[in-house]
């Protein structure tokens, strides 16, 4: 499916139609598009290729059309794209050489030969040449050839070093390799050239040095370009002459325009230029730091407009007649980073880091996210000098009163957000102390508030690694009993304690029970469960949660434990239990060989584990498998799950992966104690529409029927939460008759009653 929207320009921002209610099953993306790495074009659209994502922009209209899993490519992660106009298809390569082909005739084809070759060592397709029907791609492993007419490979030439780049010139064909420059006649057999050996190396002959490298080629005007050691040299078909060379940069990609070469150059100092390089050897840079920072790729369009993708900057185009400067500006977070995500009135917060274990340095400075009425914002230290210094956003916790946000930073401590000014704590004005040994960091690894919207704080490392900031603006901090240094997630129970999972090897979990009273420390309990204690397969904790009953739920990396005993767990008679599941007439211990990195439980209290092959969801008994999502059967960008949070109003849930955002429209949403705007989505429900229909608002667990207007019994079920879903079939499993529905819903004590209608049209 495909999807187009419009944007204006100068600055051209992206607002997502997306913006209408997911039905349930639907995916919506949630990926950036700042680092640009790819540009190509046909004659109607520009195409922009970022680490995660791809989009178009129309030529005539402005339009721009998104492309990634949710609308059917294959896989994400791009590392080059081009277009052939022979057969009007992109081309599509990514990072793990799969390949995707797009074409109007065809829609998306998927070629994976070279991803399931499993080739070892370096297998990405590095550029792109069409010759008529053809690509040649120049790889890791050597120089392929494919039909694209017949979506075939032809041959490969596997050749021990890196091919860069390929052209054709006159009856040879020409590739750019780390040792040189070598070619082939065009006219020998397939056979011939797939031998490498019998391709000739250019040298002292053509006035190359012996030894040297090369990174670009190209033709225009009849004429052959190559890079040697970062100087472009040119052939005329008889000679090889130098032709240009600018001092400190290199070539990284070199296009034809109309009458001059457009060159991507990169520098060491980070000093990035697109070169235009006119045919008599004069040439002139763009700069611009509107457009250049860590450039990708650059091209020219038939008007002269040249459109670049850079990896700092992202998407722009810069016409030399007028001197317009253009950004394309496609909303969504700055990266595909995302540790803890944390919802909240239906606003979403992302702390922006996310390879596992989240408890690490890495010095990042992607801040954190948030996402509002269909718009992702992004608070990081390049736009708010306030966070200079906060590194490495791992967790994140909204006051459940006033909304502020609290993020938690691995290396500088603990930030509150307002919606417009942010308050920073660190060492000096609050009790979170640096980590042993370590007196330049503060480790915040954990934070959940209670019922008495006190914050409680992991302060990973440190001499005392538990903390609370009061509701009332004081501190105070905690020492465990038992040696236990570096508390990471953090749940609490229905009693009131406070469970820390640990990020230090074999340190288990520990439980604490400030007695009711914060500052009274004589009323403490503290109690550590490892495996020697408890029927924790591990103490590698990885994930915790509390599900509806108050049961706490514990992920490591064998497996789940859950504590179903939490009000005796001091007096040692709580060992908890590893549920068990049957599957295929196999009784075997719950996710038994699996990491569960993250925990999440819905208004159904279904349980939703994320592990590093996808998501397993197990209904409120954990006894069924509901639903199990991974990159095979669903548009995840990988199945590394780093974090799962649920808008209990909608059901939608967001789904941090290693490859970045994804949000999926489940079927239960939180409950309540009285119906609230009850309906029906969608409603009507037209023709071609045959996905549920929930009845939204309801009571938690209530009953619902559905009849038609005679009062004969339709279909009956119970709410997950406070949704109920209706395939549309009568209890025959046949689609309902076009008509109006109703639908009664019963409380489960039966006082509350409530109804509604819904209207079929088949």
């Amino acid at each position: 499916m495909k999807y187009t929207f419009y944007i204006f320009l100068f600055l051209l921002a992206y607002t997502s139609t997306q913006a209408q209610d997911l039905s349930i099953g639907q995916w919506r993306s949630h990926l950036p598009y700042t680092f640009a790495v790819s540009v190509a074009q046909s004659s109607e659209a520009v195409y922009f290729a970022s680490e995660e994502s791809l989009f178009s922009v129309n030529k005539s209209d402005n339009g721009i059309e998104l492309f990634n899993k949710v609308s059917g490519l294959s896989d994400a992660g791009v590392q080059r794209i081009a277009y052939n106009e022979a057969v009007e298809t992109l081309f599509i390569a990514y990072t793990n050489s799969n390949v995707d082909l797009i074409s109007k005739e065809r829609g998306i084809v998927n070629i994976s030969a070279i991803k399931d070759e499993n080739i070892i060592g370096d297998n990405k397709i590095y550029h792109i040449y069409f010759q008529d029907t053809f690509a040649w791609l120049s790889t890791g492993f050597g120089i392929v050839k494919f039909d694209m007419e017949n979506e075939e490979f032809r041959f490969t030439s596997f050749t021990n070093l890196r091919i860069n780049s390929i052209v054709a010139y006159n009856d040879n064909l020409y590739a750019s390799t780390d040792d040189g420059v070598f070619r082939i006649g065009q006219n020998e057999s397939e056979l011939y050239q797939a031998n490498f050996a019998n391709w000739q190396k250019l040298g002292p002959a053509e006035g190359f040095p012996s030894a040297y490298y090369s990174n670009v080629n190209e033709t225009l005007n009849d004429k052959l370009y190559a890079d040697v050691n970062d100087s472009l040299y040119v052939y005329d078909g008889a000679n090889w002459q130098f032709f240009y060379y600018k001092e400190e940069h290199r070539f990284k990609t070199l296009a034809a325009g109309t009458d001059q070469l457009i060159a991507a150059m990169v520098n060491d100092s980070f000093i990035d230029r697109v070169e235009v390089i006119l045919t008599g050897g004069l040439s002139y840079g763009i700069t611009s730091g509107e457009l250049v920072g860590k450039i990708g790729e650059a091209i020219e369009d038939e008007n002269g407009v040249i459109w670049i993708a850079d990896q700092f900057r992202g998407m722009g185009s810069f016409n030399p007649d007028t001197g317009d400067i253009r950004s394309y500006d496609v909303n969504g977070p700055y990266s595909s980073n995302a540790g803890e995500i944390i919802i909240h009135n239906n606003e979403v917060w992302v702390a922006a880091v996310s390879v596992k274990p989240l408890w690490q340095y890495r010095t990042l400075s992607d801040g954190f996210f948030h996402y509002k009425d269909n718009q992702w914002e992004t608070l990081r230290p390049f736009d708010n000098p306030e966070l200079n210094g906060y590194l490495d956003m791992v967790t994140a916790a909204v006051h459940p009163a006033d909304g502020r946000v609290f993020v938690g930073s691995y290396n500088s401590s603990l930030v509150e957000y307002d919606g417009t000014d942010f308050t920073l704590y660190n060492r000096n004005n609050s009790s979170l102390q640096a980590p042993v040994g370590d007196t330049f960091n503060v480790r915040v690894s954990g934070l959940r508030f209670d019922r008495d919207n006190n914050l409680w704080i992991s302060n990973y490392g440190a001499p005392a690694p538990i903390s609370v900031l009061k509701n009332d603006g004081t501190w105070k901090s905690f020492t465990p009993s038992s040696v236990f240094n570096n508390p990471t997630q953090i749940a609490i129970d229905l009693n009131g304690y406070k469970w820390f999972a640990c990020g230090g090897p074999n340190e288990g979990v520990l439980v604490f029970d400030d007695g009711g009273t914060i500052d009274d420390t004589s009323d403490d309990r503290y109690i550590n469960l490892r495996s020697s204690n408890s029927e924790l397969r591990n103490n590698n904790i990885e994930s915790i949660a509390t599900d509806l009953d108050g049961n706490v739920w514990v992920g490591t990396t064998e497996g789940v434990t859950v504590f179903e005993c939490t009000g005796r767990v001091f007096e040692n008679e709580c060992p908890g239990r590893q549920p068990v599941v049957e599957e295929g007439g196999i009784s075997e211990q719950l996710l038994r060989f699996e990491t569960v990195n993250t925990i999440a439980i819905d208004g159904a209290n279904q349980k939703w584990f994320g592990t590093n092959n996808g998501i397993f969801v197990l209904d409120a008994d954990v006894e069924n498998e509901v639903l199990r999502l991974n990159t095979g059967n669903s548009p995840l960008f990988t199945d590394e799950i780093i974090d799962i949070a649920i808008n209990g109003e909608n059901g939608e849930v967001f789904i941090g992966t290693s490859g970045g955002i994804i949000s999926y429209r489940s079927t239960a949403t939180d409950g309540a104690d009285f119906f609230k705007d009850v309906y029906a989505f969608p409603n009507p429900v037209r023709p071609d529409y045959i996905g549920p229909i929930a009845i939204k608002g309801l009571v938690t667990d209530a009953n619902v029927k559905i009849t038609d207007v005679s009062g004969a019994l339709v279909y009956e079920t119970t709410a997950l939460g406070g949704q109920a879903v209706w395939d549309g079939n009568d209890y025959n499993g046949r689609r309902a008759n076009s008509g109006v529905y109703l639908v009664y819903i019963t409380g489960k004590d039966g006082a509350q009653r409530m109804a509604t209608k819904v209207l079929l049209m088949n």
